[in-house]
């Protein structure tokens, strides 16, 4: 027991994450883990860490308290921190972002599930989302060497994001240009399962009229709903689903989509 933490406020939809379990989608077990793995990736090297040990992710509102001296990176800053005993500390996104991170040095120890840390919103899987009062171990200090304070900002405000054609790409006229062809607004309704964009036209072809069985998904993969809603696929999403997949994003762009706050704009364009 290495306790190092204790969560003050809890904060919206917090919950351990790494980068998730790979391998098992055949047996129904999502991969999870962090839906902005880049950011993820870049608060454990902030503190030193390996980027597959555990951070904490949040929407925001989070407030945690030093149990001890240790070292931390939030990505609500971008920058890391030493944290005396007693010293409170606040996660909230940054004002362009959704999503926010905190690592510490020797990453959060909790018992792995099938070979991960993560929490699986959706399966229910490893540890519970987190919870005011929980107190959180660390593992051994990596023992590295800090060769930075601060992470550069890679957000832009035009976000473009590369997407391929999709296992039904050809059940709507046109393809995947109807997603290329106009701006996409990012609705309210996100998770670490999906995110939903505003509703637009796609006609269908008569190929689409045969009945669709389910079908494996993969992150980054584009649904297509009946009332014409794109649906994008994040960390957390189902193994298997019935909609029509019409695209899937380009990996290394799928971060700046999910970092992408509700109102704001997207745009597809062809890899």
């Amino acid at each position: 027991m290495n306790p190092a933490l204790r969560i003050v406020q809890v904060g919206f939809a917090t919950t351990v994450q790494d980068q998730g379990r790979s391998g098992l989608a055949h047996l129904g077990v999502p991969v999870a883990g962090a839906v902005d793995r880049r950011t993820h990736d870049l608060m454990n090297r902030l503190v030193g860490n390996l980027s597959d040990l555990a951070t904490i992710e949040t929407l925001g509102a989070l407030i945690v308290e030093a149990l001890r001296p240790v070292v931390v990176a939030r990505s609500t800053d971008a920058s890391r921190h030493t944290l005396a005993t007693g010293d409170r500390f606040r996660i909230d996104a940054p004002t362009d972002s959704v999503w926010a991170y905190l690592s510490v040095r020797g990453g959060i120890d909790v018992d792995p599930v099938l070979g991960s840390r993560s929490t699986d919103t959706l399966g229910h899987v490893g540890p519970a989302p987190l919870r005011t009062e929980d107190v959180l171990d660390v593992g051994a200090d990596p023992r590295t060497e800090l060769v930075a304070d601060h992470a550069p900002d890679r957000r832009h405000n035009d976000v473009t994001v590369r997407i391929w054609d999709g296992p039904q790409h050809d059940w709507f006229i046109g393809g995947r240009q109807a997603l290329v062809a106009r701006p996409w607004l990012v609705t309210n309704e996100l998770s670490r399962v999906g995110v939903r964009l505003e509703a637009g036209e796609f006609a269908r072809t008569t190929r689409s009229q045969s009945q669709m069985s389910s079908i494996g998904l993969v992150e980054g993969a584009i649904q297509i709903t009946p009332a014409g809603e794109p649906i994008v696929m994040l960390a957390n999403h189902p193994t298997t689903g019935g909609y029509p997949v019409i695209a899937v994003v380009e990996p290394d762009d799928l971060f700046d989509l999910v970092q992408t706050r509700p109102g704001a704009a997207i745009r597809f364009r062809r890899a």
